[in-house]
């Protein structure tokens, strides 16, 4: 080993400055610490386990060497059990090295007891994924910020975990020993975030998840700080920082591919290098383990800040209006149980026990109205959304009248299945085949495509038990011939038609062949 540059200013020490020094031997770098040890010896000092912690300094101080220093040999295992033992120790925390495996073993962890959990290792599945908190935008930015960071330690799949374990030992093992514990850290988690929120505003409908930000934020960081750092020439910095600008284009240009998050990349790679420039300006543009906390407290803050300006600056119109829908399927399920109840058993005799769900069901029709109205209003929202708002808020507003008719029919023991009861049903298809229509982008009128809209004037039907039974304003036409069907388009308000199951729920075995529910204006 060449001289020690801190064997001068050490040997000035007095022994319990000395002794404190070793006790705290966690915030300074190995060659300090031998320093520190040679002068204990020579000045005879008692200190437990002296010879076992030189050791550990001497090796940490030896790696740290060849990472700086990469042309420097390093003697290989000579055996398995060697290799073995080199491997384990990625995973084991060191003074110089605490961090870095702290982080792989929970990123580690929770990959496996998510897949112990029922997870897929290679390939899970976006809702999975989603459900144990990975960043999504309709979730992300409709309150659950806690994404952001929940995400950083989440990965799609074992090669996507080993990959980024691999390149966090590679970059930790280099960067940890320079900067400290503590910088380590926060920058790490910093990092993470910038790429997660730069992924959300790029593309607020991924489902992101991974520790690439914070990794590609270490990178950058660590490239800064040897870029500004005073002490090595440009000859001794050149190899470390074009090896460093290969793996970063690499890594950007094979993101380029699908099902790539590079924008969680370039956020973090960004917030990387700032970081880095700024710890550098910190200390002269000399590498040091410690920074003053303040300093380090009052950088986290301005940063944080402003994250907490760009999480706000999202627009959350679409991820809203996603959530909406979520949202507006659980309500429509709830509010239609009791709908689905009575078309099985729906009589005037038993009717009375669907009040209080036809009731609930309005609560629900209610709070589907509000978020669509709300939604509505917003500025950013796109045109076919909108349109779909609009159109999704129709069909809730008659769902909700259809229900009232139905409950204050109940109450009033009056049957419910009447014209105008009729007549808001058959509304309600419209805009269920208007919705469909604008979502699988067909062209047409919806309404004039509705089964029941058609004028019935001259329709031939089969006779016998081929033919549907006909009901004129709730009045059933029992013996009805075609003869008789003598309406004019414009007396008809509406017409419905029944099949199947729904038909004989209501009008039993009669209405095999289908119903067809005809109301005419009234005067």
């Amino acid at each position: 080993m060449e001289e020690n540059k801190y064997a001068a200013v050490v040997s000035e020490k007095e022994d319990n400055k000395l002794l404190q020094i070793f006790e705290e031997r966690a915030s300074y770098e190995a060659e300090a610490i031998l320093a520190v040890i040679d002068e204990i010896e020579k000045r005879n000092l008692h200190v437990p386990n002296l010879e076992h912690i030189k050791q550990e300094a001497l090796q940490e101080y030896s790696l740290q060497q060849q990472r700086i220093n990469p042309e420097t040999e390093k003697p290989a295992p000579t055996s398995f059990s060697d290799k073995l033992k080199n491997f384990w120790t990625l995973f084991v925390p060191r003074p110089h090295y605490f961090v870095t495996p702290i982080l792989i073993n929970l990123n580690i962890l929770v990959f496996v007891v998510l897949a112990l959990s029922g997870m897929h290792v290679l390939s899970p599945d976006g809702q999975d994924l989603i459900a144990v908190g990975a960043n999504f935008g309709p979730y992300t930015l409709t309150g659950e910020w806690w994404r952001l960071l929940n995400s950083m330690f989440l990965h799609i799949g074992i090669i996507h975990l080993l990959v980024n374990m691999y390149a966090l030992a590679n970059i930790g093992g280099v960067l940890e020993p320079l900067v400290g514990r503590k910088q380590f850290i926060v920058a790490y988690i910093l990092c993470g975030l910038a790429g997660s929120l730069v992924s959300l505003w790029w593309d607020q409908l991924r489902i992101s998840a991974g520790a690439s930000g914070a990794i590609f934020g270490m990178f950058g960081m660590f490239m800064t700080m040897i870029l500004l750092e005073r002490e090595m020439s440009w000859q001794e910095k050149k190899g470390m920082v074009l090896n460093m600008l290969g793996v970063i284009a690499f890594n950007l240009l094979f993101g380029l591919q699908g099902g790539i998050d590079n924008a969680a990349h370039i956020g973090g790679l960004v917030l990387g290098i700032i970081f880095g420039g700024v710890l550098l300006m910190r200390s002269g543009r000399y590498i040091a383990q410690s920074y003053n906390m303040l300093g380090t407290a009052l950088t986290t803050v301005i940063i944080l800040v402003a994250f907490t300006g760009l999480y706000f600056q999202i627009p959350v119109a679409n991820a809203k209006y996603l959530t909406m829908l979520e949202d507006f399927g659980i309500h429509e399920q709830r509010a239609m149980e009791v709908l689905q109840e009575m078309e099985k058993t729906a009589s005037l005799a038993n009717g009375g026990r669907y009040v209080s769900g036809l009731e609930e069901g309005i609560g629900f029709w209610d709070e589907s109205i509000r978020e669509l109205m709300e939604l509505e209003e917003m500025p950013d929202l796109g045109e076919r959304e909108a349109k779909e708002v609009e159109i999704l808020l129709n069909y809730t507003r008659l769902r909700k009248k259809s229900y009232e008719m139905m409950r204050d029919d109940i109450k009033s023991n009056q049957p419910w299945m009447h014209p105008k009861q009729q007549q808001v049903l058959w509304a309600i298809s419209t805009y269920v085949k208007e919705l469909q229509y604008l979502r699988e982008g067909k062209e047409g009128d919806p309404v004039a495509d509705t089964p029941g809209s058609e004028h019935w004037q001259g329709t031939e039907y089969p006779t016998g038990q081929e033919r549907p039974l006909f009901v004129i304003d709730g009045a059933v036409q029992e013996n009805m011939e075609q003869a008789e069907l003598d309406l004019h388009p414009d007396d008809i308000a509406s017409v419905t038609v029944l099949k199947d199951s729904a038909a004989v729920r209501l009008y039993g075995e009669r209405a095999r062949n289908g119903v067809v529910l005809i109301s005419t204006k009234q005067e």
